[in-house]
């Protein structure tokens, strides 16, 4: 039919439009995160692309819904100020014809979301775990950016690299420790004139000897120090912390595997809540889109948006609520349920409206 086409092109236009305004925006405040920790050395620049192609689909999953969300609003609240779902409504066409021509719209973006939730997103973020873990294999010398303070592990350091980053001169560390006696903390200050990468038998592989240094050791606010001189100091960098990384280990984890754990743990019970409950959501807010896009012509299309907005926020902050609940074990997790439940029946009864006046006699 030459209306359900119409309307689902209308619909999708705009879907996609609304998706991939969203999908810069967002992304564009994690490629900033990723080139900070590229320039501090958390991450080589050359796996930058990589990382955020294997986070997409992460954001895709909630991106989705709510561009077809708004696509509705925008879509339906453009017929509505046009008068041409006046039109319809005069041809007879009510709310249920109206549902069941905007079915290959949210099926389609349906199956995208539930592809990415219980596939994509989990696929992605175990690739980017792996990532993450090669990462925090490297070598030191890999972590040196020459030529600027850095932090490594617990010490600030400066120095020089050589070309082929087998070799560190013109080396300044600085490390604040413990004093020994609790009497406060102590400078230890290491120069040294280059610094080799050694395999020591207590400080393992990735051992670096310094040497033809010296190692000052001073207290703030005390006129005593210590001054050693070396030919060779040995020590060991702590390794870069990604503690803070994206990746979380049930994330990472496969549909099939969480479905198993589900029933016996609660970490992954949430997360299985959460992968279904992101596919649930889209032909509620489907629904919920009906009603909402219904605007007079002299208000304008925009009126409800903001509010229609913040309807669907308090649905995804319900839920991630519920799936935190559940990890806590405060919930069970048919929590999720009753969350879309109320959802649902709000839609219902929005789609149904408030019961017409009968005309005076």
């Amino acid at each position: 039919m030459i209306i359900r086409r119409y309307l689902n092109s209308q619909v999708l236009a705009t879907t996609l439009a609304v998706a991939g305004l969203l999908t810069i925006i967002l992304m564009s405040g994690r490629v900033i995160q990723f080139f900070e920790k590229a320039a501090s050395g958390k991450i080589a620049v050359n796996l930058l692309t990589a990382v955020l192609w294997y986070r997409l689909p992460g954001f895709l999953e909630l991106i989705l819904p709510l561009g077809l969300f708004m696509g509705l609003l925008l879509a339906l609240g453009r017929l509505y100020l046009d008068n041409e779902m006046a039109i319809l409504s005069a041809a007879g066409v009510g709310s249920t014809q109206l549902i069941r021509w905007l079915v290959p719209s949210t099926v389609l973006v349906t199956a995208l979301t539930a592809l990415m939730s219980t596939w994509w997103t989990p696929q992605g973020f175990a690739e980017a775990d792996r990532l993450y873990a090669e990462q925090a294999e490297r070598s030191t010398f890999d972590l040196i950016q020459p030529g600027r303070f850095q932090r490594v592990g617990d010490r600030m350091l400066y120095a020089d690299l050589s070309n082929d980053k087998s070799v560190l001169r013109d080396i300044l560390i600085l490390e604040t420790r413990p004093g020994p006696d609790g009497s406060g903390d102590r400078q230890v200050l290491l120069e040294a004139a280059e610094g080799r990468r050694v395999n020591d038998p207590v400080l393992g592989a990735q051992a670096v000897e310094l040497r033809n240094g010296q190692r000052w050791e001073v207290r703030p606010g005390d006129a005593a120090y210590q001054r050693i001189r070396f030919d060779s100091y040995r020590m060991r960098f702590k390794q870069v912390d990604l503690s803070d990384r994206e990746v979380g280990t049930y994330r990472a984890i496969p549909t099939t595997d969480i479905r198993t754990r589900a029933d016996s743990d609660k970490m992954a019970a949430a997360e299985w809540g959460w992968r279904w409950s992101l596919i649930f959501l889209v032909p509620v807010v489907s629904l919920l889109a009906l009603p909402l896009a219904k605007v007079n012509p002299r208000q304008g299309r925009y009126l409800k948006l903001l509010p229609a907005i913040v309807l669907y926020l308090s649905y995804v902050v319900l839920i991630v609520a519920v799936k935190n609940a559940v990890e806590k074990g405060d919930l069970k997790s048919y929590a999720f349920w009753g969350a879309h439940a109320i959802y649902l029946v709000l839609a219902l009864v929005l789609l149904h409206g408030t019961p017409r006046r009968r005309a005076a006699t």
